[in-house]
């Protein structure tokens, strides 16, 4: 049974029992009220009677009366109606009292006074049919207007209803490939809610497929070439082997080309795994100079190795971010510039704060990137021809993903110690709540 139709049923039920509820404690009242009114009337009618001189005139003496009614002296019956028999209507001697005479069941009133006694009945059938005369004048409008607050009902619920059936029926008509956003325009309060969560269902579940393809068309794109580089490589050891003549450059070649793939491999797991759903959900607050301490001391053997310096210019400076992702920025920042600096550079990181944001900038004194290609290297598996070394072209890709989870902005310009500037700017949200970055 649909909504509407079962609100309808509900509503006009209720309003039906209502009615005859009403009517019947109508009834009652009505009852009661109208036998109070009827009894003043024939105790009024009595008194009459008793205090008229039509009494002495005999019982052929008529009054104009919707009772019965009768005068007795001493027993002796002096007046009567035409509707009374000619004994006592009651044996009675005082008040009210329902009796039978002449096949019927009356209300009878009697009244003495010294010798006189009068004798005044109404039938209770006249009362009974005066009382439903005016329940039903009463109840009549009620049961007529029924009908039209059954109209009224069912078009102010298909109203209602309306924005409910068009969701509905966006949701009946979408297949298993179509997640766009839901949209009722006649929003109810109660249904804002509904809309603004299956919009934000679909929209993650659009995220999650879109990853999806992603994830497979970076690792068919990025894979290829260092699976097809392991392959040559299987082949020229196993060519050598055959000879008797495997060197220490087959086993660096093979060696190299399995760390690329797993570098590889790596970014592009993380790529996929820093999704805003765990962005939220492992937002804390970090420490910046404590994770960079954590990055360098981590990078440093490499560092060392080359003969470059790396410094660190910043203070404690608490931020409510990931500390997972932000441990993978900032060591594909220092990694990149490793790599890409050269041998005896200089690599500085420094940490300034002020009351609306936070900026970390990450230099080198290596050669930089082109000013035309500042643009590019943001681009997935973009890779910069001007340097020796090579990588998987996803680093700044990372990069700046991360930087855009923390609603931050990212800028590459020159430095001053003539290589690369990676400059980061995040909102300060020292205040704020961890679900609010």
């Amino acid at each position: 049974m649909s909504v509407q139709r079962y609100l309808l049923i509900v509503i006009l039920s209720v309003v039906t029992l209502a009615s005859f509820a009403a009517a019947l404690q109508g009834y009652k009242a009505s009852r009661e009220r109208l036998t109070q009114i009827f009894d003043e009337e024939m105790k009024s009618f009595a008194l009459a009677l008793m205090n008229s001189p039509i009494k002495l005139g005999g019982q052929q003496t008529t009054l104009p009366s919707t009772f019965a009614y009768q005068v007795f002296d001493n027993n002796s019956l002096l007046l009567k109606s035409n509707n009374a028999p000619d004994k006592a209507m009651t044996t009675n001697n005082q008040g009210f009292v329902d009796d039978n005479f002449l096949n019927k069941r009356w209300r009878v009133f009697v009244l003495v006074n010294s010798n006189i006694k009068v004798i005044v009945a109404q039938a209770i059938e006249q009362r009974v049919e005066s009382v439903e005369h005016v329940l039903l004048e009463a109840i009549l409008p009620i049961v007529y207007v029924i009908p039209i607050i059954g109209l009224v009902v069912f078009f102010a619920i298909n109203r209602s209803l309306k924005p409910l059936s068009l969701l509905s029926k966006q949701l009946k008509q979408k297949n298993v490939n179509d997640l766009t956003p839901v949209k009722v325009n006649e929003n109810s309060a109660e249904l804002k809610p509904i809309e603004q969560t299956l919009n934000l269902l679909l929209e993650r579940l659009d995220n999650a497929f879109e990853r999806e393809k992603r994830l497979s068309a970076d690792a068919a794109h990025e894979l290829r070439t260092p699976i097809s580089v392991l392959k040559i490589t299987a082949h020229n050891l196993s060519v050598a082997y055959q000879a008797n003549n495997i060197s220490q450059q087959h086993i660096d070649e093979l060696n190299d080309n399995t760390l690329r793939m797993a570098h590889v491999i790596e970014q592009i797991i993380t790529l996929n795994r820093t999704t805003p759903e765990n962005f939220s959900q492992n937002t804390a607050l970090v420490d910046l100079r404590e994770l960079l301490q954590k990055v360098i001391s981590d990078n440093y053997e490499k560092v060392d190795k080359v003969g470059q310096s790396i410094a660190l210019n910043a203070k404690a400076t608490p931020f409510y971010g990931d500390a997972f992702s932000l441990e993978i920025l900032f060591d594909n920042l220092i990694k990149n510039a490793n790599k890409y600096s050269g041998d005896n550079s200089q690599i500085m990181i420094s940490i300034y704060t002020t009351a609306q944001r936070i900026e970390v900038i990450v230099e080198d004194s290596g050669i930089g990137i082109s000013p035309d290609k500042l643009d590019k290297v943001f681009q997935r598996f973009y890779r910069i021809k001007q340097h020796a070394e090579t990588g998987s072209g996803l680093g700044l890709s990372i990069v700046k993903h991360i930087v855009d989870l923390h609603h931050g902005e990212i800028a590459l310009t020159q430095s001053p110690l003539g290589g690369l500037s990676v400059s980061l700017i995040f909102p300060q949200n020292i205040n704020r709540g961890a679900g609010h970055v």
